[in-house]
């Protein structure tokens, strides 16, 4: 399979190991097929040694929408959503107990699971570009599992501001909060990144 159809990009180098979301068209959104990808290759990176740090990225407009609603939508059966978040909870959990850092490398906006992807890394660093939101609120929902790894980083006014208004903060609001380390321009993340391995 070409890089273009593959919906989670794999690079290693100098013990240096990226995952890159790459579904740019459903702006990353995690569906069960790249959750479990994700899971799958964390459990690679776990058992190699020679791993010294993760660094999760991804392609297109969007950094991670957060869960696939259109996926979800077209299941109707109780077993389909519990499987789904099961595995998303497994994910995330596989990423904080990993024993090497996970770097969040964020290039745009980050919204529900997405956002709790970028708070459950280690580290996060961000384009001045990116926006953070937990938006469920605003579709008669609420973004508790992911209210979960925000809770950890953010106290607990910007959290409730987070989830009960939806809004989209920026980049600089998110470093405030401390939701994400560093905003540097967009065109400068990769060089950021790089300055933090050496």
């Amino acid at each position: 399979m070409d890089e273009e159809n593959k919906i989670l990009l794999q690079n290693e180098f100098d013990g240096i190991y990226k995952l890159t979301l790459n579904r740019p068209r459903a702006h990353n959104a995690l569906s069960y097929d790249l959750l479990l990808e994700i899971s799958n290759a964390l459990n690679t990176i776990k058992k190699n040694k020679r791993i010294k740090v993760l660094i999760i990225d991804a392609n297109g407009p969007s950094f991670c929408s957060g869960h696939d609603l259109k996926e979800i939508n077209s299941k109707n059966d109780k077993e389909s959503y519990k499987k789904l978040f099961s595995l998303c909870s497994s994910v995330m959990l596989s990423i904080i107990k990993l024993d090497i850092p996970v770097i969040a490398s964020v290039h745009s906006t980050a919204t529900a699971a997405g956002c709790q992807l970028v708070a459950t890394c280690d580290l996060a660093i961000a384009s001045d570009k990116a926006r953070f939101a937990t938006p469920g609120v605003n579709i008669g929902l609420f973004c508790s599992t992911p209210m979960v790894a925000i809770s950890r980083k953010v106290s607990l006014k910007d959290m409730m501001y987070m989830l009960l208004t939806g809004e989209k903060v920026t980049a600089k609001q998110a470093k405030d909060y401390k939701l994400i380390n560093l905003v540097v321009e967009k065109k400068h993340l990769q060089k950021n990144i790089d300055a933090i391995l050496k």
